[in-house]
């Protein structure tokens, strides 16, 4: 069942919170732990559904929305597998400590004061969810797609779609809708585009052995849409199923690093 969570911390003012090291520190708290096999954890309930540490490709996890105050730290987690909130549930039990940093003496020690759950959908529900024609989409964070290793330049609603197929398949084809043909949701979608293009950065080091991230900046998108489709056709039943998704997990690349977190309301 795809959910979202948010956790919240106390921390001291000034948390070197870049997307890589949010990524890193949360990685090891729902990621196999280092030296577990895959086939070794399938024999135990509580690591099985974990994801291998750095196997790439997409995770059942991906950050969300954060926000800081003077005192106070929060994360928004999405997931796709709720399987994984059981495993960030124990680690709150024991103290929800969490390091974020350079591992430097300027690291930030933070400490959960509690997370909630703060939606969820069964897949059944999203399957139902087709009758929305019209949407306002805020890019809530940069957001860049990738073919074959390549970063590629445009947003448009089937470049959204596609990126949401892909993870609603990966983890659960049995309701994901049917492929998208992308000239048919050309044809019924129309798109007013408020986005601009920028450079961003992951801060990743340039001996971190990450190829393209290495690089430290990649071109993405900023802003937002409103996507409108026509009524009864299939391809916006499809979008509309597909954006009701994008709740609970981010799209595009390095998702897992807090890009691609869009807000997509119904109009």
């Amino acid at each position: 069942m795809p959910a979202s969570v948010y956790v919240r911390f106390d921390a001291p003012e000034g948390v070197p919170a870049t997307p890589r090291r949010l990524h890193a520190a949360l990685s090891s708290v729902l990621d196999l732990p280092p030296g577990v096999s895959p086939a070794r954890a399938a024999q135990s309930p509580t690591l099985a559904h974990r994801p291998v540490h750095g196997s790439g490709g997409v995770k059942p996890y991906s950050l969300g929305e954060l926000s800081q105050s003077e005192s106070m730290f929060g994360v928004e987690v999405r997931f796709l597998d709720d399987r994984l909130i059981d495993t960030l549930d124990a680690w709150l039990s024991w103290g929800g400590v969490m390091r974020i940093g350079a591992g430097t003496d300027e690291d930030a020690t933070l400490i959960a004061i509690d997370g909630q759950i703060v939606a969820h959908e069964s897949w059944e529900d999203l399957a139902g969810r087709d009758e929305d024609t019209a949407w306002e989409v805020r890019l809530v964070t940069p957001t860049t797609f990738s073919r074959r290793g390549q970063h590629v330049p445009g947003l448009n609603p089937a470049t959204i779609a596609t990126s949401l197929q892909q993870r609603w398949w990966a983890w659960n084809r049995r309701l994901a809708p049917p492929r998208i043909d992308r000239h048919e949701m050309a044809s019924v979608l129309a798109t007013q585009d408020f986005t601009r293009s920028s450079m961003v950065t992951l801060g990743m080091p340039r001996d971190a052995g990450q190829g393209r991230l290495s690089s430290r900046r990649i071109p993405a998108h900023e802003g937002h849409l409103r996507i409108s489709g026509v009524e009864g056709a299939e391809a916006t039943r499809i979008f509309s199923r597909l954006m009701a998704l994008s709740a609970y997990t981010n799209v595009g690349s390095h998702t897992s690093y807090g890009m691609g977190v869009i807000d997509a309301v119904a109009a």
